[in-house]
């Protein structure tokens, strides 16, 4: 009797242990980034806005600055448009402006851009655009450097991608549809791809930010 007592204390305990080994890989598998979540990504804006329902866009115009104006958001809040919030990360500190520029390494005849800090290889920077967890997401780039040049784009579900722009001062289109909402992406120039970026004058440039729904 004793030993059936044993042997079923024992098949008890098998099956808790196995049940919770299970509920902890169940825990570490849902907190796992939704790698594979993107559907397609885009280099033309015609064909991103022909997949794309209830498309907002911003080009930034609104923020009324003068031909040749600019304006300084160097702290943790940004600059929020909309649903959009948009931060400048330099190193331990915060460097972003909007700038209407009519001449210079800083003209693409947009208009209003948004633009990150001045490249320095020894600071992790990048724009960071937090969303309102959107599946459908396009934007311009560029950069204030003569040649091509690769920008990373990171996505919160754990992909990225290199985009290649186009010779200063063209800017060139990125979109992307997900089937899991995007929560942010951050934009970086990238040392490797393209054209090198240029240490202290070498800029990423943002502009037309549009999402919508796929």
């Amino acid at each position: 009797m004793e030993s059936r007592r044993a042997a079923q204390r024992k098949v008890m305990f098998h099956r808790t242990f196995i049940a919770l080994r299970l509920g902890l890989l169940a825990a570490l598998i849902a907190a796992l980034p939704a790698f594979g979540s993107v559907l397609g990504t885009y280099e033309d804006r015609s064909t991103w806005n022909g997949l794309t329902t209830g498309i907002i866009t911003d080009d930034f115009e609104s923020l009324g600055l003068a031909s040749g104006g600019y304006s300084f958001y160097n702290t943790s809040s940004g600059l929020t448009r909309g649903a959009i919030n948009y931060v400048g990360i330099d190193g331990a500190s915060y460097t972003m402006l909007a700038i209407n520029p009519t001449s210079g390494d800083n003209y693409f005849g947009s208009g209003t851009m948004l633009r990150g800090a001045d490249y320095y290889s020894g600071n992790t920077q990048y724009l960071q655009l937090t969303l309102p967890g959107v599946e459908s997401v396009g934007f311009d780039l560029g950069s204030a450097f003569p040649n091509a040049i690769g920008i990373r784009i990171e996505l919160s579900t754990g992909e990225f991608y290199i985009r290649t722009t186009e010779n200063a001062p063209a800017l060139s289109f990125w979109g992307v549809q997900s089937n899991t909402p995007i929560s942010w992406i951050r934009i970086a120039l990238e040392p490797v791809q393209g054209a090198s970026p240029s240490q202290y004058s070498s800029i990423a440039v943002l502009d037309n930010v549009s999402y919508g729904s796929r």
